[in-house]
């Protein structure tokens, strides 16, 4: 029998709980958050119980269809929040949202950037078949609209029966992009989260008697990092009076580990920690609503993120082309009437497991060219040492990460580097030469996996000139200069 695991989400101030503490030497900063990272006493998820039947996608939801909410907070990584052991409070709303269902202690983007990233999680299809994102340095530019070919998860929800709705906050997620293809309702203006969810709610309460897949994209958290004023010093702003806007953060984005003191990084952080503290605040009054709409009677909820953040890990900010950790671990958490609960899962998944997992929580059919896997099945573990997540920087960068070992190539300067996560989670040492062998190997099977991906017929040609009003939405994100 499902049980409700939303029951009873009271409502608390938007303001709650802070405390301060003394700020950490950069060692300490740069090791504090991955406390989790390798704790392999952690439970697997047990397989989700009493699912629907499985449907082709052309037929009708049945009565018990479930509703499903997915929730990206872009550029939150994972080791900012409180339930994946960091040691500011900065989600006591989440952790009570994970203590209902399952975390998963290592998830990961299989590509950053809001277009490339984004289109993964809704298509299950890794960047190198996708190709959103390429193009860069060449006469046609970075296109980051998604292919006509590439189909989407509410694409097929959609056709399922679903009514499908998304609130996004603009800039990259706009219709412009595509990221309106199959959601009857469709609204992608740049808004703070409080006005996200308002939108969401609004639409939510609108819903005819069947199913909805919901999408809540917000930028809250991304740069410019200024969270409400009340909110501002939860966290104290220390001996520092960098602006932490985009304009002077842009140009510091590659060498701010040379620029920027620790008292810089330290204000940054806290402006950037109290953003998700307040999103978090947000959350707990939105799910309240989404309760008393009974949305949460029987659903699906999936919260994640589209890549991390950067403050000086490896010298830089923001998110530029590293696949360094901080930005590829992010937060995944499941919580629904038929998931596992109290649980804590510790396999290597990602983003594009996103798209099967939520067909098979519908009780559609998976299409055979989606490239993930439902991560709420457990037919597919594999042995600890056998896992990988792949990634990649469009042609740029490529990762192979198992467990213990992350290998990143560099196939324009023909560099690699393997890291020993287990003893190096910061990713200091490049042991390429002490291990050949073993570098050689995870270099082989990247290799193998990229020439494996399928080829997506690419139409595409050059983008469309972007109107002058989307370009300073752009640029006030941070993506344009």
């Amino acid at each position: 029998m499902p049980h409700f695991p939303f029951a009873s989400l009271a409502r608390r101030p938007i303001l709650g709980y802070a405390r301060s503490r003394p700020r950490a030497d950069t060692a300490t900063r740069a090791r504090r958050c991955r406390v989790h990272r390798f704790s392999l006493a952690l439970l697997v998820v047990a397989c989700a119980a009493g699912c629907s039947p499985e449907q082709s996608p052309s037929s009708q939801t049945s009565a018990n269809a479930p509703n499903i909410l997915l929730i990206s907070l872009d550029a939150l990584r994972a080791d900012h929040l409180s339930c994946y052991g960091y040691d500011r409070h900065t989600t006591p709303f989440l952790d009570e949202l994970a203590a209902r269902g399952t975390r998963f202690s290592q998830a990961f983007v299989n590509t950053h950037g809001t277009p490339p990233s984004h289109t993964t999680m809704l298509s299950s299809l890794y960047q190198e078949s996708h190709r959103v994102g390429f193009g860069a340095g060449t006469p046609e530019g970075r296109n980051d609209t998604i292919p006509a070919e590439v189909e989407l998860v509410q694409e097929i929800l959609q056709t399922a029966g679903w009514r499908t709705v998304a609130v996004t906050g603009g800039g990259y997620m706009a219709a412009t992009f595509g990221f309106d293809r199959g959601f009857d309702e469709f609204r992608g203006g740049s808004a703070p989260i409080a006005e996200g969810t308002r939108k969401l709610l609004n639409l939510l309460r609108q819903a005819p008697a069947k199913p909805t897949f919901a999408l809540l994209h917000t930028y809250e958290v991304h740069s410019p990092y200024e969270p409400p004023p009340e909110y501002e010093k939860l966290w104290n702003i220390y001996e520092s009076s960098l602006p932490a806007t985009n304009e002077v953060l842009k140009p510091l984005q590659k060498t701010a580990g040379e620029q920027l003191t620790e008292a810089d990084f330290n204000r940054l952080e806290a402006l950037y920690d109290a953003g998700i503290r307040y999103t978090d605040d947000v959350l707990r009054s939105f799910f309240a609503e989404l309760e008393s709409i009974g949305f949460l009677d029987h659903a699906l909820v999936i919260i994640t993120a589209d890549h991390g953040e950067e403050f000086g890990d490896h010298g830089g900010l923001l998110h530029g082309m590293s696949l360094y950790e901080e930005l590829l671990h992010v937060p995944l958490i499941l919580v629904g009437s038929e998931t596992a609960a109290a649980r804590v899962d510790p396999r290597l998944v990602s983003m594009v497991d996103l798209a099967p997992t939520i067909l098979k929580y519908a009780g559609l059919a998976v299409p055979g060219h989606m490239e993930g896997r439902n991560l709420l099945s457990d037919d597919w573990s594999l042995p600890w040492h056998e896992q990988r997540i792949f990634a990649q920087y469009a042609d740029f960068r490529y990762a192979v990460r198992t467990p213990r070992w992350k290998l990143i190539q560099y196939p324009r300067g023909n560099r690699t580097h393997l890291f020993d996560l287990k003893r190096d989670p910061s990713e200091r040492h490049n042991l390429r030469h002490e291990r050949p062998e073993l570098a050689a190997a995870l270099e082989a099977e990247l290799d193998a996996w990229r020439a494996g991906r399928p080829a997506i017929i690419d139409q595409r040609g050059a983008q469309d000139e972007l109107p002058q009003e989307k370009i300073d939405e752009l640029r006030a994100l941070g993506y344009v200069d």
